[in-house]
């Protein structure tokens, strides 16, 4: 009796879970709310300031999740990083991979949740804890999240 028909199955079951990350309280909906807090969820930005596509990704926060790219590329092509950025799926799974790298309860309420994933996003995995009023930038950033999501506690 063979074990590789059973090394394969652990192996392709493996790959699955990873193609289908999920973090508890990172859906749609926060999805959505984390763009719009970024740029209202422009999906024609392209790249500013060091900043691309409608989740306003840098390339320092593309490489903290991993370097995603798109179908068929590779990571060390010149221009990997922003196509990825300026694509809303592949800059999903940035997202995704990042959250699920620094999630954590940065407003100390007891719950990890789209609060706490857009303190990440704007402040940074470490420094999530920050509040985002504290300036002008975080202030706007809050302002619009809150628009998207009128339940937040932030």
């Amino acid at each position: 009796m063979s074990c590789y028909p059973i090394v394969c199955f652990l192996f392709f079951c493996q790959v699955l879970a990873q193609e289908r990350l999920q973090i508890v309280n990172l859906d749609a909906q926060c999805f959505r709310c984390l763009c719009y807090a970024a740029t209202k969820c422009n999906l024609t930005l392209g790249c500013d300031g060091g900043y691309c596509g409608p989740y306003k990704i840098s390339k320092i926060y593309w490489k903290d999740a991993g370097e995603v790219i798109l179908p068929d590329d590779e990571r060390e092509r010149a221009g990997a990083y922003e196509d990825c950025a300026i694509s809303y799926q592949c800059a999903q799974r940035v997202v995704l991979n990042y959250i699920a790298k620094y999630g954590r309860d940065c407003n100390d309420d007891g719950v990890t949740n789209c609060d706490d994933f857009t303190m990440i996003n704007f402040n940074g995995g470490y420094q999530c804890k920050a509040t985002l009023s504290r300036n002008e930038a975080g202030q706007s950033w809050l302002e619009r999240y809150r628009l998207c999501n009128p339940e937040t506690l932030l």
